[in-house]
Formats: structure tokens, sequence, C-alpha cells
């Protein structure tokens, strides 16, 4: 009988964004193994969904609904959780599952640690990975005071209670003894073949930046609209738009500063795009834009999925931080200072002439990177290896 590994993650599968991928790639990763997969995750608004990774295909075996409604977000949250780990535990005594993969959830509650408890007891493997860390700050500025709280309170229980902790973080990140023990270093990853190589748009006088991203105030969008009011001020003779594409908590702000700047012909807000209406976006483009503010949440380096997105389009793209996975000597990014400052539009422009000089096929070659460098199988090989030793040695024990 093969051994099972189940994924279980908080975030909504049903709501197509950058993390549903990631949380769906790794598990198709999990699957090099050899092992059972299953996934337990929230499916839709307020649903949970049991999944089974057959075929490479994400099969819906079990639904379930809220046991009760809440009006305030706090209760429902904190008894959605306490169901959804019941649930977990039910699926446990009927599966027997082998490994447990938890993808970060906020906040850590009794319920969970009461879960956790459970599996210790019984000797069995979690693994419990950290998407950001250091993760304080961003959880800081993103979650309740309340959920903040119990997040702090909990962290050192939680890392005694799991046995390994895969997270992304820069070497420079200080870890206590207890992490420096039990972190295994991973970082964002994709899956190439699932991501369309633009299409290089006819040559004009004009110059496409795009964004792509749940808008917060890290990703700094209001620098490249400051950098194209700078622009504009010397009267240039070639146009530069910028396309931001997507939603989120700072969306409005920046809505006020183009208004602001009366920049509402070079600023384009498309609101959520996918699929093939994202693709012709891109398409129309000719740099994307990462990250321009992580320092604004404490950071100086990230492993941010849609870098990794816009190498496997094809197009080069600004970031802000350091990134791992793309060196100094990588010539598809253009790097900004790590502070508030606006983008300077004229010397990114330059860059990009430069390098369509140097690289005529920068597509191409970006393209090969990523399916070289940035495939999830590559990136997951840490916790993949980890598991495949362990499975060994549980054989070797069991042979005795």
């Amino acid at each position: 009988m093969k051994d099972k590994i189940i994924y279980i993650s908080y975030v909504d599968l049903e709501n197509t964004s950058g993390y549903n991928h990631k949380i769906e790639h790794q598990v198709k990763a999990l699957s090099k193994t050899k092992f059972e997969v299953y996934l337990l995750t929230q499916y839709g608004k307020k649903r949970i969904a049991f999944i089974k990774l057959e075929n490479n295909k994400l099969k819906i075996i079990k639904r379930f609904a809220p046991e009760k409604e809440y009006k305030n977000k706090y209760l429902f949250h904190y008894f959605f959780n306490k169901q959804y780990f019941k649930i977990f535990l039910d699926l446990d005594k009927e599966y027997k599952f082998d490994y447990y993969y938890i993808r970060r959830i906020i906040p850590v509650t009794s319920a969970m640690l009461k879960a956790l408890k459970k599996l210790r007891k019984e000797n069995k493997i979690i693994f419990y990975e950290i998407p950001t860390f250091p993760w304080k700050e961003e959880a800081k500025k993103n979650f309740n005071k309340i959920s903040y709280c119990m997040d702090v309170l909990s962290y050192g229980k939680l890392l005694k209670l799991v046995d390994y902790v895969p997270a992304i973080y820069n070497d420079s990140a200080r870890l206590s003894k207890i992490e420096k023990k039990k972190f295994i270093k991973i970082s964002n990853g994709i899956s190439a073949e699932n991501i369309k190589l633009k299409s290089n748009k006819k040559n004009d006088n004009a110059i496409n930046f795009v964004s792509i991203a749940f808008i917060a105030k890290w990703h700094g969008y209001d620098r490249i609209i400051k950098g194209l009011y700078e622009y504009y001020k010397t009267n240039p003779e070639k146009e530069i738009y910028y396309h931001c594409v997507g939603e989120g908590s700072n969306l409005e702000n920046l809505k006020t500063l183009v208004r602001e700047l009366s920049l509402e012909k070079y600023v384009i807000f498309h609101g959520i795009k996918t699929g093939e209406d994202l693709d012709k976006v891109v398409d129309e483009c000719d740099i994307a834009l990462g990250s321009l503010a992580n320092h604004r949440k404490g950071l100086y380096a990230d492993s941010a999925l849609k870098n990794r997105e816009y190498c496997a389009r094809g197009i080069p793209f600004v970031i802000a931080s350091d990134d791992p996975d793309f060196p100094e000597t990588f010539p598809f990014v253009y790097r900004i200072p790590k502070d508030d400052t606006p983008v300077d539009v004229s010397q990114v422009i330059k860059w990009h002439e430069n390098l369509i000089k140097e690289h005529p096929n920068y597509s191409m070659e970006m393209r090969k990177y990523a399916e070289e460098n940035l495939s999830w199988d590559a990136k997951m090989k840490p916790v993949i290896e980890e598991i495949k030793g362990l499975a060994k040695e549980k054989e070797r024990k069991q042979n005795r």
C-alpha cells in the first residue's frame, strides 16, 4: 500500500490567483514521491473540499459547508477553523495519512494546535510551510491585532509540534536555534508549461509597463506612477503607459494618485484579468513590474511568484528587492533603489532599448531559463528528498 501525503491549505482554490496556482503545482510536485497525494482546502466561499490528485489532475472527493453562520467575521473564522480541523481529524481516521504538509494558516488557533498535538502523539510527520520569513511585519500590517497576537503567542508552540518548516527566506534572515534545526529552505516556483510565452507586439514609439498583483502598499506601484509624472514633465517624444492588472487594498489609493497627477491618459486600471484576457494585456506590454517597495514591510529580498511568471512569459521586469533566482548577471531584470523614490522611467527605457539590441531573442532566453531553473519540481526538491528519505527509513525499520 502506498504512503499518503495530505496538503492542508486555507486558501480558496476556486479563486483564480497566484496563490492557488502555487498550491496546485506544489501538490503536483509532491506526487513525485510516488505516494498518494490529497488536498484539504477552501473551495468556494466558506466551503471546504477534500481533493485527490489523480492522473495529475485535482479531483474533488467530498465537499463540506459551514456548520454555522456568524455575522461577526472573527467569530465565523474561529468556528470555521474549528470545523476545518475536525473535518481533517475525521479524514485522518479514515485515510490514515503518513505525511502532513500544512501551508501557513493565520491565525494559529487552539483547534489547530489540538490537531497537531494529536498527530504528534501518533508520531506522524508534519511539515509546516512559511511562505514569507520573517513573517511578523507582514502579519502586523495585514491582519487585525487579535489575529496578530494569536500568531505571535502560538508560534513557539507551533514550532515544537512540527517536524520540518519549509520556508522562503533570505540567507541574511536571523533564525533561532529551533528554526535552524527545523527549517528547510525553499523558494517560489512555477509550471512554465501552463504559462503562455508572450507574443512581442509590433515595434512602435510607445512603451507599455504592466503589473499583475493583488495590490498592496508594499507592491509600491505609486513609485511608477510618480515616475511617469516626473517623466512627462520633461515633454518627452516617446509615450509611456502603465497597465495595472488586479485589485486589492491599495488600488483606490493608486487611482486617487493618478487623478491628482492628471495621468488618466497614461495609467490604465484593468481590474482582475485571467487566462486569455490576461495574456492579451501582457502581449501588448514591454516591461513588467515586480514588487517595488518590499522595504515597507521590512524586507529587502523576496522570491515573488510574479517574478518567476514574468520570466516564463518572456517579459523583462523591474524589481526593488534581491531575488536569489535572479543574480546580478541575469540581464533581463532591472533593479531600482530599495526606497520610495519615483522610478526613473528614462533610465528603465534606456536599459530596455539596450537589452533588445544585445538579446534580440530575449523572450526565448528567459523562457529557457525558467524551464531549467524555476520549476516547482526543482523548488520542492529539498522537501521531496526529505520525504523520500523518511519513507526509506520507515521501510528499513519495518523490514527489521
